[in-house]
C-alpha cells in the first residue's frame, strides 16, 4: 500500500498489523531518511514510513518486479500508488484505484480472498500459538515432558480453528513427545533393577504424559498402562 492517507488511518493500521503483512515500495528520494524527536535528536529511519528505513522502501520496487526464485512477481504499471494484495499461496491480486484508497473497501477484499483460501489466523492469535510452541519445545528438550504437553495442548485445543499448515506443526510436536516418553519408558523397561521399582517408574512416567488433548491421549499412554498390568500380574517384560 503506498497512500499516505491509508497508512495514517489508525483503524486500519490496527487492522492491517493483525491480519496482513504491509509492504511499502517508494522510490522518492526527495524527504529525510532520519527521523527527529521532540528534542531534535535524529535517528536513522523513514518519517514517511515507520519501521521501515528508506533505503528498504526504496528498494523494495525493484524486488517486487525482479523477485528472488520461488516468489511472486508484480508486473509494472502506470498507476500511482498501485498496490497488490499477494496470499500465501503466490496468487497476486491487483487493487483497484478506487479500492486502494479506501480501508474499508481493502478490508473487505481482503475478508474475500482469506475466505477463498481457508482458515487463517490473525497476527495476535499466531503470536500467541508461536509462543506455546517454543515453550513446547524447550521443555521437550530439557526432558520435561509434562510442561511440554501443556504447552502444546493451548494450541491442540483449537485444533478445528487451525489452518493445514499450523495443524502439521502441532502434528509434529505430539509425535516429537510420544517418541520421548516411548524412549523414557524403554530405557526403564530394558533396565536393571526389580520389577516393583520399574513398575514405580512407569507410573511416574504415566502420570507425566497422561494430560489429554483434544485427540486423545499420547499413544505410549496405553502402553504404559498395558505393560504396568501385566508386570503386577508377573508377566512383563
Amino acid at each position: 500500500m503506498q497512500h499516505r492517507s491509508v497508512l495514517e488511518n489508525k483503524k486500519f493500521v490496527e487492522w492491517a498489523n493483525e491480519n496482513i503483512v504491509v509492504v511499502v515500495g517508494h522510490t522518492e528520494k526527495e524527504h529525510p531518511a532520519e527521523i527527529e524527536d521532540d528534542k531534535g535528536k535524529k535517528t536513522p529511519g523513514c518519517p514517511l514510513y515507520k519501521g521501515l528505513t528508506c533505503e528498504q522502501h526504496r528498494a523494495l520496487p525493484g524486488e517486487c518486479r525482479n523477485p528472488a526464485e520461488g516468489l511472486p512477481k508484480l508486473e509494472s504499471t502506470n498507476l500511482m500508488p498501485n498496490s497488490w494484495i499477494v496470499l500465501p499461496d503466490g496468487t497476486i491480486t491487483q487493487v483497484e484505484s478506487a479500492v486502494q484508497q479506501n480501508p474499508g473497501k481493502i478490508e473487505e477484499l481482503v475478508a474475500g480472498l482469506q475466505k477463498e483460501i481457508g482458515k487463517h489466523l490473525t497476527y495476535k492469535k499466531y503470536s500467541k500459538y508461536l509462543a506455546q510452541f517454543e515453550a513446547s519445545d524447550a521443555a521437550l528438550a530439557d526432558g520435561k515432558l509434562k510442561d511440554a504437553l501443556k504447552a502444546l495442548q493451548k494450541v491442540e485445543k483449537d485444533t478445528k480453528k487451525l489452518p493445514d499448515g499450523m495443524k502439521a506443526e502441532v502434528d509434529t510436536r505430539v509425535e516429537a513427545l510420544d517418541k520421548a516418553a516411548e524412549a523414557k519408558f524403554d530405557e526403564l523397561k530394558d533396565g536393571e533393577g526389580e520389577d516393583a521399582a520399574k513398575i514405580k517408574a512407569a507410573n511416574k512416567l504415566k502420570n507425566e504424559v497422561s494430560l489429554r488433548l483434544k485427540r486423545g491421549y499420547l499413544p505410549i499412554v496405553d502402553k504404559l498402562k498395558t505393560w504396568i498390568k501385566t508386570t503386577k500380574a508377573g508377566g512383563g517384560k
